[in-house]
Formats: C-alpha cells, structure tokens, sequence
C-alpha cells in the first residue's frame, strides 16, 4: 500500500468515526453549474480565527472552513458543499491547504 492509498484508507476510518460521534456531516457535493450532488462527508469548522506570523498588530477575523476528502469528490473553486441535515449551502471560495487524502476549504454561505 503507498502512501496516498494509506492516508485515504486512515482518514475513511477517521471520517466515519467523527460522523458516528456527530463531529462530522453527511453533505453533498456540487460541481459548479451542477444539479447533481456527490455523496460525501465533511468535517465544518467554524468561527476560526485568521492570523498570520506577520501581522504587527494582529485582529483575528473569523471564517468558515470545510474539510473533504479526495477520495469521495474533487473539489473546485466555486464548487458548493450542501450539509444534508440542515441544508446549509456553502461555496468553496479558496483551498486553505490539500494533501493526497484531504483538502481544506474556506466557504461562503450561498
């Protein structure tokens, strides 16, 4: 087993724990344009602060940010994660930062 096989099989794991435990969403996942949803599973936070190690005077702005994992969708810019138990729509604004199993977005609400 390589890696990226390995780190996708661990976060499946992972993600099925968070979900059972309520930590983690069913969702679906729209390409942009499109009607049709992929299944998938996505860890929301929200309410994190931004810093960054330059800031002099640093004032922390709050985003939202979802987490997917790369084996269920392919996410892209302007792609909306829809939460199935709410029906929370959320646009994918900018990758925050990506790995071979998961890719961490900040969102908008649509």
């Amino acid at each position: 087993m390589n890696q990226k096989a390995f780190m996708q099989a661990f976060d499946a794991v992972a993600f099925g724990a968070f979900r059972a435990a309520g930590v983690a969403d069913a969702a679906h996942y729209h390409d942009p344009g499109t009607t049709e949803g992929v299944p998938c599973t996505v860890l929301l936070d929200e309410g994190v602060e931004q810093f960054t190690p330059d800031d002099v005077a640093p004032i922390a702005t709050t985003s939202v940010r979802v987490t997917l994992q790369l084996a269920e969708v392919t996410p892209r810019d302007g792609g909306v994660v829809r939460i199935d138990g709410t029906g929370r729509r959320l646009k994918l604004v900018q990758k925050i930062r990506a790995d071979e199993s998961t890719a961490v977005w900040e969102v908008a609400s649509v």
